[in-house]
């Protein structure tokens, strides 16, 4: 199941005095991004989730909001449910921009905690093609 264009826009117009948020399909979710960083997530299932850490996390739970979880299963047949670092705000922020954008702040407080990532060096090719370039 992947989001609703429909739900998806909705959310994106409320989140729209933010600025330009920039949105990527991923898993059948959509990631949202400012300035680089994901900060939100609407998933396949049409619900707003939120970037949680260590400095948010109390008030997703004061608030009973739920991590995005999904379920993977092992070789052995057993299966496990991973819960991700975004969280699901009251739904009834869907009806209040002003609400709707502090949950997204907490969001966007999160993912500038985050540090880059580090470019990787380019290395020369593959190891086969080094192979085949020695003399």
């Amino acid at each position: 199941m992947s989001a609703s264009r429909d739900f998806l826009e909705y959310v994106l117009d409320l989140l729209a005095p933010l600025g330009p948020i920039t949105t990527r399909r991923m898993f059948g979710s959509v990631g949202l991004y400012l300035d680089g960083r994901m900060f939100a997530i609407v998933s396949g299932e049409d619900r707003f989730y939120v970037k949680s850490d260590n400095q948010t996390q109390g008030q997703f739970d004061e608030a009973d909001c739920p991590a995005l979880t999904y379920t993977t299963t092992k070789p052995n047949g057993e299966s496990k449910t991973v819960a991700l670092s975004f969280r699901a705000p009251p739904e009834s922020v869907l009806d209040d921009r002003q609400q709707m954008l502090d949950w997204a702040q907490l969001g966007l407080e999160a993912a500038a905690r985050v540090p880059e990532k580090k470019q990787r060096a380019r290395s020369g090719g593959s190891p086969t093609s080094a192979y085949r370039h020695r003399k």
